[in-house]
């Protein structure tokens, strides 16, 4: 029987002499989730991922990638890509050529066929008609879509990001998590690095937190969101509005003006209800749910207070550094 899981990490460890950058990681990553490894510069993402892909060797523990160990992942034959902070990329040949030497680079094509034909992955990534563009003449974002093309050239059930969404500009972050959303939705497991909280909400359905080398929270994005709401409320008399809401929950000033309530989702009309037979104009009330960005920062403070503030991290080399030495750190 198949194993349902795309990625499957147990105790991983991976120490630099006295400093450990990953602290016996266990993820799980279900076939089909768009799955985020969220953490700060620095928490162990790109050490985690490179033991996955077997550029550095771990210190202890186990990777399987689509049940493949990950000292054998030869053996995938293109069911899994991998796109990396820095595009790997030849600047002096066409875009064309570049196809072409990836694909000469991932050998026999998948048990399951030849793969996506390279213009349709052109089209699909918004570089059809360009084949004929040199690398080194394309933006920083066309340059990541070009490595998104050679990776679905492959026919992957699983693609492997790292922080793919660095040095881009507004416009192309959109356009990139866009893309991310279509290749979810074509059935394809995504696995994003990155710690782009905002961006990230709107794609994942999982995701784990690390943090110094921990995995603080694994699970769905709406387990890691939790109940926790906030009712932003404009009332004509706050001072009084504060006295008739003290019951329903914790009353804070609202950055934007106004008043904050916390709360349980659902509790908006109790609000509305409470300050009414108070007499009080309610001038607006709306609902907020807690987003991504404050439970992530929720679980590191709770980290930070438990464990205290971390040394540095020394420098460790970017996931596209240690493939282009061979994995060495």
């Amino acid at each position: 029987m198949r194993d349902s899981a795309a990625l499957r990490v147990q105790g991983l460890v991976k120490r630099y002499g006295a400093f450990t950058a990953v602290d016996s990681v266990d993820l799980t990553v279900e076939r089909g989730q768009a799955y985020g490894l969220l953490g700060p510069n620095g928490s162990g993402k790109t050490t985690t991922l490179s033991c996955v892909l077997g550029l550095l060797d771990a210190s202890g523990g186990k990777a399987e990638v689509l049940g493949v160990p990950s000292d054998r992942l030869y053996e995938l034959q293109g069911r899994l890509a991998c796109v990396f902070d820095t595009p790997a990329l030849l600047p002096g040949h066409t875009i064309g050529q570049n196809l072409a030497y990836h694909r000469r680079l991932r050998g026999p094509a998948s048990p399951k066929g030849a793969g996506i034909d390279e213009g349709a992955a052109l089209e699909l990534v918004g570089l059809g008609g360009l084949a004929k563009r040199r690398a080194s003449n394309l933006s920083l974002g066309q340059k990541k879509r070009l490595s998104l093309a050679a990776a679905l050239s492959g026919e992957p059930e699983l693609i492997i990001l790292d922080e793919p969404l660095s040095g881009l500009d507004p416009m192309g972050v959109r356009d990139i998590m866009h893309l991310f959303a279509e290749l979810h939705g074509r059935g394809i497991t995504l696995i994003v690095s990155s710690h782009r909280l905002h961006e990230m909400q709107a794609l994942l359905t999982h995701c784990a937190v690390i943090h110094r080398g921990r995995v603080l929270h694994e699970g769905t994005l709406e387990s890691l969101l939790g109940d926790d709401a906030t009712v932003h409320v404009r009332a004509g008399d706050e001072a009084r509005a504060r006295v008739a809401l003290a019951d329903l929950g914790e009353v804070t000033n609202a950055p934007e003006g106004g008043l904050h309530v916390r709360s349980q989702p659902g509790d908006a009309p109790r609000i509305a209800r409470a300050l009414v037979a108070a007499g009080i104009d309610l001038q607006a009330l709306a609902p907020q749910r807690r987003g991504l960005q404050a439970a992530f920062e929720a679980l590191v403070d709770q980290d930070l207070a438990r464990h205290g503030e971390a040394h540095a991290e020394p420098h460790l080399p970017s996931l596209h550094a240690q493939r282009a030495n061979g994995g060495a750190a």
